[in-house]
């Protein structure tokens, strides 16, 4: 079974060259056609390294996040800057999510390209030529959402010199963003946060639609010092959400309060949600790093993981990422120098972790408990293992990742398997 929807599937034209351990055989034919052969992993043609997920952990982790923003009264809008895949972000949507988020103009484009019909510009928009694109995309169909931040009467006053004599029969709904000292953007103050709303006001072809933040940015710890601060601000976002609200758009049929990294989704929920029915307040959470999740940061972090000890296994997310590197050579007994490096493994918050060992053709498995990587160069990674292990030139390492924001974008295409290593469909990944 094919795990996207037509309807999103984007035309990239035939494989070639340029996607990085794709079969020469399939080289001519479709990314769509590849992935619904049934071809197997290990046996048809691959080459290693290789990025590979796990199609049962990305249902698996999607209708985890669906339930859970369901059970606390949130909507989820993943954010889609971590894979930048239209056919990935359809584990979501068939999930229930409401929508995708986005971080810039070319992300954007690449979704509604792909016929997603709700999206959350999860930043500032001053690129005017696509203020005015947007407005016409809105225009086409009432079924489209789009929304975007602004945090200063100069970004206000840029949307509207964009829009100056554009015909806006539906206006651009915008969420004011709120920050915090030493944070990137956003209002730092209830009075920022009240001009930018009148600014709003005042440009008719905008619609204020409430307010957004970024937790993340707070702290990077879920300690109770952490948890304390993470929350603090998101009273701030809250209080923010209360100054705008009363003069929200009334074009629009509901108004939007959104915050929610991958850490933190919990507390977002604690401290924006349970608003009075009658307010039409949605909450939209933005995580992206739970649909393919991690053996590293998000697994240690996650509030549906790490932080959540004793939990069931179908309560947690699942690791869905897994990079398969040659072996290349066995230079020493406690040495071995696999065939992947910076330029197809990401090292920001932790080395990969070996997994599992297995022959040339995906068989012999063997447990890697106890091997590390302690060191990556641009094609190499440095792994040591007991000097008696069972591992020589190409055998094959599974290596777990750690931050699934920076690794997807090292690759065009993401190859996403069955448990039985039966290829179910190829990603194309925009980045």
């Amino acid at each position: 079974m094919t795990p996207t929807a037509a309807t999103h599937l984007i035309d990239d034209g035939p494989i070639g060259w340029r996607f990085k351990g794709l079969p020469p055989d399939a080289a001519g034919g479709t990314l769509a056609a590849l992935g619904a052969e049934g071809r197997s992993l290990f046996d048809a043609g691959f080459g290693w390294p290789l990025l590979v997920l796990r199609d049962s952990a990305l249902r698996h982790n999607a209708e985890l996040m669906a339930r859970y923003c369901t059970e606390h009264g949130a909507s989820i809008a993943p954010h889609l800057k971590t894979t930048a895949s239209p056919e990935l972000a359809e584990y979501a949507l068939r999930a229930g999510a409401w929508g995708v988020t986005l971080a810039t103009p070319y992300q954007a484009r690449v979704f509604m390209a792909a016929g997603h019909a709700r999206i959350l510009l999860a930043n500032e928009l001053v690129d005017r030529a696509f203020a005015r694109e947007v407005v016409g995309w809105l225009a086409e169909d009432e079924a489209r959402a789009f929304y975007c931040y602004v945090d200063s009467r100069e970004g206000v006053e840029v949307l509207r010199a964009a829009l100056d004599g554009v015909a806006t029969p539906r206006p651009l709904p915008v969420l004011i963003e709120v920050g915090h000292d030493g944070g990137r953007g956003g209002c730092r103050d209830s009075d920022a946060v009240a001009a930018v709303r009148d600014a709003v006001r005042s440009v008719d072809g905008l619609a204020l639609a409430g307010v957004a933040g970024y937790e993340g940015s707070v702290s990077h710890a879920r300690d109770a010092h952490g948890l304390s601060a993470v929350a603090g601000y998101l009273r701030s976002v809250r209080r923010a959400m209360e100054l705008v609200l009363p003069h929200a758009d009334p074009r629009l049929d509901e108004y939007v309060v959104s915050a929610g990294g991958s850490l933190y989704f919990d507390v977002v929920a604690a401290e924006l949600g349970d608003w009075p029915a009658d307010r039409d307040v949605r909450l939209i959470i933005r995580s992206g790093a739970y649909l393919t999740h991690d053996h590293g940061l998000y697994r240690a972090l996650s509030p549906l993981d790490g932080s959540a000890p004793g939990a069931a296994r179908v309560s947690r997310l699942v690791p869905a990422i897994e990079v398969w590197a040659p072996v290349l050579s066995r230079p020493e007994p406690g040495l071995a120098i696999l065939g992947a490096g910076r330029r197809d493994l990401n090292w920001d918050q932790g080395l990969p972790a070996p997994i599992q060992a297995r022959d040339h053709r995906g068989r012999d498995a063997r447990d890697a408990a106890g091997w590390t990587i302690d060191a990556l160069d641009d094609q190499h990674a440095y792994l040591r293992l007991p000097p008696q292990a069972r591992l020589g030139p190409s055998d094959l390492v599974r290596l777990g990742i750690s931050h699934p924001c920076t690794i997807h974008d090292r690759w065009l295409t993401a190859v996403v398997a069955a448990d039985d290593d039966t290829v179910v469909s190829v990603a194309r990944c925009y980045f």
